[in-house]
Protein backbone atom coordinates (compact mmCIF):
# COMPACT_ATOMS: atom_id res chain seq x y z
CA UNK A 1 0.00 0.00 0.00
CA UNK A 2 1.50 3.42 -1.06
CA UNK A 3 2.39 5.61 1.45
CA UNK A 4 -0.50 8.48 2.13
CA UNK A 5 1.05 11.41 1.56
CA UNK A 6 1.54 14.13 4.36
CA UNK A 7 -0.56 17.20 4.16
CA UNK A 8 1.25 19.92 4.88
CA UNK A 9 -0.52 23.26 6.38
CA UNK A 10 1.06 26.53 5.32
CA UNK A 11 2.75 28.30 8.46
CA UNK A 12 1.22 31.68 8.48
CA UNK A 13 4.10 34.14 9.86
CA UNK A 14 2.33 37.19 11.49
CA UNK A 15 4.47 40.17 11.03
CA UNK A 16 4.57 42.62 14.12
CA UNK A 17 3.12 46.08 13.22
CA UNK A 18 4.99 48.78 14.65
CA UNK A 19 3.10 50.73 17.17
CA UNK A 20 2.03 54.76 16.25
CA UNK A 21 3.21 56.88 18.82
CA UNK A 22 0.34 58.69 20.67
CA UNK A 23 -0.80 62.03 19.36
CA UNK A 24 1.05 65.15 21.18
CA UNK A 25 4.06 65.60 23.26
CA UNK A 26 5.22 62.78 25.78
CA UNK A 27 6.44 64.26 28.65
CA UNK A 28 7.83 62.24 31.63
CA UNK A 29 5.81 59.31 30.99
CA UNK A 30 2.61 61.08 30.32
CA UNK A 31 1.18 61.86 27.09
CA UNK A 32 0.03 65.50 26.41
CA UNK A 33 -3.20 65.85 24.61
CA UNK A 34 -2.18 68.49 21.13
CA UNK A 35 -2.60 71.93 21.78
CA UNK A 36 -5.69 73.48 19.61
CA UNK A 37 -4.21 76.57 17.46
CA UNK A 38 -6.73 79.22 17.86
CA UNK A 39 -7.39 80.90 14.55
CA UNK A 40 -9.42 84.03 13.71
CA UNK A 41 -12.16 83.39 11.25
CA UNK A 42 -10.82 85.59 8.29
CA UNK A 43 -13.22 84.10 5.95
CA UNK A 44 -16.30 84.99 8.31
CA UNK A 45 -14.69 88.61 8.76
CA UNK A 46 -14.31 89.52 5.10
CA UNK A 47 -18.33 87.84 4.72
CA UNK A 48 -18.81 90.90 7.08
CA UNK A 49 -17.21 93.05 5.58
CA UNK A 50 -18.28 92.21 2.18
CA UNK A 51 -21.89 92.55 3.32
CA UNK A 52 -21.39 95.65 5.23
CA UNK A 53 -20.04 96.98 1.92
CA UNK A 54 -23.03 96.03 0.37
CA UNK A 55 -25.53 97.37 2.67
CA UNK A 56 -23.20 100.68 2.71
CA UNK A 57 -23.28 100.81 -1.49
CA UNK A 58 -26.99 99.84 -1.74
CA UNK A 59 -27.73 102.62 1.02
CA UNK A 60 -25.88 105.23 -0.93
CA UNK A 61 -27.62 104.34 -3.91
CA UNK A 62 -30.95 104.11 -2.31
CA UNK A 63 -30.36 108.01 -1.45
CA UNK A 64 -28.86 108.89 -4.81
CA UNK A 65 -31.86 107.77 -6.49
CA UNK A 66 -34.49 109.44 -3.90
CA UNK A 67 -32.37 112.74 -4.43
CA UNK A 68 -32.32 112.61 -7.90
CA UNK A 69 -35.95 111.70 -8.97
CA UNK A 70 -37.60 113.76 -7.34
CA UNK A 71 -36.68 117.74 -9.52
CA UNK A 72 -38.53 120.44 -8.76
CA UNK A 73 -39.37 121.76 -12.11
CA UNK A 74 -38.53 125.11 -13.23
CA UNK A 75 -41.36 127.06 -15.57
CA UNK A 76 -40.76 130.09 -17.32
CA UNK A 77 -42.98 132.80 -16.66
CA UNK A 78 -45.47 133.66 -19.25
CA UNK A 79 -44.45 136.82 -21.06
CA UNK A 80 -47.79 137.77 -21.24
CA UNK A 81 -51.03 137.70 -18.79
CA UNK A 82 -52.71 134.83 -18.78
CA UNK A 83 -55.17 135.38 -16.39
CA UNK A 84 -56.52 133.29 -13.60
CA UNK A 85 -56.26 129.74 -13.23
CA UNK A 86 -59.09 128.10 -14.53
CA UNK A 87 -59.90 124.42 -12.46
CA UNK A 88 -61.07 121.57 -14.72
CA UNK A 89 -64.75 120.94 -14.29
CA UNK A 90 -65.44 119.02 -17.53
CA UNK A 91 -66.78 115.69 -16.69
CA UNK A 92 -66.11 112.34 -18.33
CA UNK A 93 -66.37 108.71 -18.01
CA UNK A 94 -63.09 108.48 -19.40
CA UNK A 95 -61.76 110.64 -16.05
CA UNK A 96 -62.77 108.00 -13.81
CA UNK A 97 -60.92 104.91 -12.98
CA UNK A 98 -62.66 101.66 -13.52
CA UNK A 99 -60.02 99.64 -11.82
CA UNK A 100 -60.99 101.82 -8.43
CA UNK A 101 -65.02 101.14 -9.64
CA UNK A 102 -64.69 97.57 -10.41
CA UNK A 103 -62.04 96.80 -7.48
CA UNK A 104 -64.98 98.25 -4.84
CA UNK A 105 -67.80 96.71 -6.32
CA UNK A 106 -65.91 93.30 -6.08
CA UNK A 107 -64.75 93.36 -2.83
CA UNK A 108 -68.20 94.56 -1.48
CA UNK A 109 -70.01 91.93 -2.82
CA UNK A 110 -67.49 89.36 -1.75
CA UNK A 111 -67.67 90.73 2.42
CA UNK A 112 -71.41 90.71 1.80
CA UNK A 113 -71.40 87.62 0.28
CA UNK A 114 -69.43 85.77 2.88
CA UNK A 115 -70.81 87.48 5.30
CA UNK A 116 -74.56 86.06 4.61
CA UNK A 117 -72.90 82.39 3.76
CA UNK A 118 -72.11 82.69 7.51
CA UNK A 119 -74.98 84.18 8.51
CA UNK A 120 -73.35 87.26 10.02
CA UNK A 121 -75.70 89.40 7.38
CA UNK A 122 -79.19 88.83 6.08
CA UNK A 123 -79.66 87.48 2.58
CA UNK A 124 -78.56 83.50 2.67
CA UNK A 125 -80.08 82.89 -0.24
CA UNK A 126 -78.06 85.13 -2.34
CA UNK A 127 -74.85 84.76 -0.81
CA UNK A 128 -74.05 82.53 -3.84
CA UNK A 129 -74.45 84.65 -6.24
CA UNK A 130 -72.76 87.24 -4.77
CA UNK A 131 -69.50 85.49 -4.60
CA UNK A 132 -70.00 83.95 -7.80
CA UNK A 133 -70.04 87.45 -9.46
CA UNK A 134 -67.75 88.95 -6.76
CA UNK A 135 -64.80 86.86 -7.49
CA UNK A 136 -64.49 87.75 -11.26
CA UNK A 137 -65.44 91.91 -10.67
CA UNK A 138 -62.75 91.81 -8.40
CA UNK A 139 -59.82 90.39 -10.26
CA UNK A 140 -60.74 93.04 -13.29
CA UNK A 141 -60.50 95.48 -10.49
CA UNK A 142 -57.44 94.41 -9.43
CA UNK A 143 -56.06 94.14 -13.50
CA UNK A 144 -56.96 97.10 -14.38
CA UNK A 145 -55.49 99.26 -11.78
CA UNK A 146 -52.08 97.44 -12.98
CA UNK A 147 -52.47 98.54 -16.16
CA UNK A 148 -53.86 101.92 -15.95
CA UNK A 149 -51.80 104.91 -16.82
CA UNK A 150 -53.06 108.41 -14.29
CA UNK A 151 -53.93 111.06 -16.16
CA UNK A 152 -51.05 114.40 -15.94
CA UNK A 153 -51.66 117.38 -14.75
CA UNK A 154 -53.36 120.11 -16.57
CA UNK A 155 -52.77 123.88 -16.02
CA UNK A 156 -55.45 126.07 -17.90
CA UNK A 157 -55.55 129.65 -17.68
CA UNK A 158 -58.71 132.10 -18.04
CA UNK A 159 -57.60 133.71 -21.19
CA UNK A 160 -56.11 130.61 -23.09
CA UNK A 161 -59.88 128.99 -21.71
CA UNK A 162 -61.44 131.41 -23.87
CA UNK A 163 -59.13 130.70 -26.73
CA UNK A 164 -59.96 127.15 -27.41
CA UNK A 165 -63.02 127.15 -29.20
CA UNK A 166 -61.66 129.34 -31.73
CA UNK A 167 -58.48 128.46 -32.56
CA UNK A 168 -57.33 125.45 -30.75
CA UNK A 169 -56.98 122.46 -33.58
CA UNK A 170 -58.34 118.84 -33.41
CA UNK A 171 -54.84 117.68 -32.61
CA UNK A 172 -54.63 119.76 -29.65
CA UNK A 173 -58.13 119.24 -28.45
CA UNK A 174 -57.04 115.34 -28.95
CA UNK A 175 -53.70 115.94 -26.98
CA UNK A 176 -55.59 117.36 -24.14
CA UNK A 177 -57.76 114.93 -23.73
CA UNK A 178 -56.33 111.78 -24.38
CA UNK A 179 -53.24 113.06 -21.49
CA UNK A 180 -55.82 113.96 -18.89
CA UNK A 181 -58.11 110.94 -18.28
CA UNK A 182 -57.36 107.23 -17.62
CA UNK A 183 -55.00 104.71 -20.10
CA UNK A 184 -55.04 100.92 -19.95
CA UNK A 185 -52.29 98.93 -21.11
CA UNK A 186 -49.46 101.97 -22.29
CA UNK A 187 -46.59 102.74 -20.57
CA UNK A 188 -46.48 106.25 -20.54
CA UNK A 189 -48.80 109.31 -22.44
CA UNK A 190 -48.09 109.25 -26.10
CA UNK A 191 -45.94 106.60 -26.51
CA UNK A 192 -46.81 105.87 -29.72
CA UNK A 193 -46.28 109.49 -31.23
CA UNK A 194 -43.12 109.70 -29.58
CA UNK A 195 -41.97 106.26 -30.80
CA UNK A 196 -42.69 108.09 -34.09
CA UNK A 197 -40.73 111.20 -33.40
CA UNK A 198 -37.56 109.71 -32.17
CA UNK A 199 -37.56 106.62 -34.32
CA UNK A 200 -37.19 104.38 -30.69
CA UNK A 201 -35.96 101.05 -31.17
CA UNK A 202 -35.28 101.55 -34.84
CA UNK A 203 -32.00 102.45 -36.74
CA UNK A 204 -30.93 106.05 -36.55
CA UNK A 205 -33.35 106.49 -33.18
CA UNK A 206 -33.01 106.68 -29.27
CA UNK A 207 -32.99 103.29 -27.53
CA UNK A 208 -36.48 103.07 -24.87
CA UNK A 209 -34.59 104.38 -21.59
CA UNK A 210 -33.70 107.64 -23.64
CA UNK A 211 -37.45 108.25 -24.40
CA UNK A 212 -38.90 111.16 -22.51
CA UNK A 213 -41.32 111.13 -20.48
CA UNK A 214 -44.79 113.52 -20.29
CA UNK A 215 -45.37 114.70 -16.57
CA UNK A 216 -48.05 117.61 -17.75
CA UNK A 217 -49.67 120.00 -19.45
CA UNK A 218 -50.52 123.52 -19.82
CA UNK A 219 -52.78 125.94 -21.93
CA UNK A 220 -51.44 129.60 -22.29
CA UNK A 221 -51.92 132.41 -24.70
CA UNK A 222 -48.55 132.85 -26.78
CA UNK A 223 -48.33 135.96 -28.92
CA UNK A 224 -51.92 136.75 -28.45
CA UNK A 225 -52.70 132.47 -29.82
CA UNK A 226 -53.76 129.68 -28.00
CA UNK A 227 -50.66 127.52 -27.04
CA UNK A 228 -50.56 124.30 -25.52
CA UNK A 229 -47.20 123.44 -23.80
CA UNK A 230 -46.64 119.35 -23.39
CA UNK A 231 -43.80 119.38 -20.06
CA UNK A 232 -41.24 116.64 -20.33
CA UNK A 233 -39.13 114.68 -17.75
CA UNK A 234 -35.88 114.22 -20.34
CA UNK A 235 -32.67 112.68 -18.00
CA UNK A 236 -31.47 110.46 -20.20
CA UNK A 237 -31.76 112.50 -23.92
CA UNK A 238 -29.66 115.54 -24.76
CA UNK A 239 -31.22 118.72 -25.37
CA UNK A 240 -29.44 118.40 -29.39
CA UNK A 241 -31.68 115.08 -30.24
CA UNK A 242 -34.92 117.86 -29.44
CA UNK A 243 -33.45 120.17 -31.87
CA UNK A 244 -32.65 118.02 -34.85
CA UNK A 245 -36.30 116.54 -34.26
CA UNK A 246 -37.90 119.53 -33.92
CA UNK A 247 -39.30 120.19 -37.43
CA UNK A 248 -40.71 116.38 -37.55
CA UNK A 249 -42.27 117.70 -34.39
CA UNK A 250 -44.33 120.40 -35.63
CA UNK A 251 -44.77 118.31 -38.72
CA UNK A 252 -46.65 115.36 -36.42
CA UNK A 253 -48.52 117.55 -34.26
CA UNK A 254 -49.39 120.03 -37.82
CA UNK A 255 -51.25 121.22 -39.67
CA UNK A 256 -52.22 124.79 -38.15
CA UNK A 257 -49.65 124.57 -35.62
CA UNK A 258 -46.12 125.94 -34.78
CA UNK A 259 -43.69 124.19 -32.75
CA UNK A 260 -41.36 125.98 -29.88
CA UNK A 261 -38.86 124.00 -28.16
CA UNK A 262 -37.51 124.79 -24.56
CA UNK A 263 -34.86 123.54 -22.51
CA UNK A 264 -33.97 124.01 -18.39
CA UNK A 265 -31.60 121.98 -16.29
CA UNK A 266 -28.53 120.09 -16.97
CA UNK A 267 -27.49 116.93 -18.75
CA UNK A 268 -29.29 114.25 -16.23
CA UNK A 269 -32.13 116.58 -15.04
CA UNK A 270 -32.73 118.09 -18.10
CA UNK A 271 -36.39 119.51 -18.27
CA UNK A 272 -38.04 119.83 -21.86
CA UNK A 273 -41.22 122.22 -22.62
CA UNK A 274 -42.67 121.76 -26.12
CA UNK A 275 -44.84 124.31 -26.90
CA UNK A 276 -47.68 123.78 -29.88
CA UNK A 277 -49.21 127.30 -30.71
CA UNK A 278 -51.87 127.73 -33.18
CA UNK A 279 -50.63 129.89 -35.91
CA UNK A 280 -54.08 131.43 -36.92
CA UNK A 281 -54.10 130.63 -40.03
CA UNK A 282 -57.55 127.69 -39.35
CA UNK A 283 -55.99 124.84 -40.65
CA UNK A 284 -56.88 121.66 -38.59
CA UNK A 285 -59.49 122.75 -37.19
CA UNK A 286 -63.16 121.93 -37.43
CA UNK A 287 -64.14 119.17 -39.49
CA UNK A 288 -61.65 119.27 -41.74
CA UNK A 289 -59.69 116.66 -40.58
CA UNK A 290 -60.85 112.92 -38.80
CA UNK A 291 -58.62 110.30 -37.34
CA UNK A 292 -58.85 107.00 -38.82
CA UNK A 293 -58.60 103.58 -36.88
CA UNK A 294 -56.25 101.03 -39.38
CA UNK A 295 -55.66 97.67 -39.15
CA UNK A 296 -52.30 96.16 -37.29
CA UNK A 297 -49.53 95.80 -39.29
CA UNK A 298 -48.89 92.31 -38.02
CA UNK A 299 -50.60 89.98 -35.65
CA UNK A 300 -49.89 91.27 -32.35
CA UNK A 301 -48.95 94.92 -32.85
CA UNK A 302 -50.95 97.83 -31.91
CA UNK A 303 -54.22 99.31 -33.77
CA UNK A 304 -52.75 101.89 -35.77
CA UNK A 305 -54.14 106.06 -35.86
CA UNK A 306 -53.27 108.54 -38.75
CA UNK A 307 -55.49 111.44 -38.99
CA UNK A 308 -56.81 112.42 -42.89
CA UNK A 309 -58.78 115.12 -44.36
CA UNK A 310 -63.05 114.63 -43.91
CA UNK A 311 -64.10 113.65 -47.29
CA UNK A 312 -67.40 115.85 -48.36
CA UNK A 313 -70.81 114.51 -49.02
CA UNK A 314 -71.83 115.61 -52.13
Amino acid sequence: MAPLMSLHRPTLSVKSVPRLPPLGRRVSGVTQPPKMIHQPNHDRTVVHRAMGSRRAAVKVRAEATSSTSVVPRVRAQPAEPQGLRVPDEDFSIAKTSFGSIASTLGIGLLTYGFGAYFQFLPGQDVAAVLLIYGFPITLIGFALKYAQLEPVACISYQKAADLRESQATNIQNQLRNDVTRFRYGDEQHLDEALKRIFLVGRPGGISRRQCPRLVGIREEVSGGNYSLVLEFDSPRLEASVWEERLAKIQVFFGPGVAAELTTNGEEKELQADLRLTADGSGEGRGEQLETMVLPPLAPGMPARTVVVEKKQEE
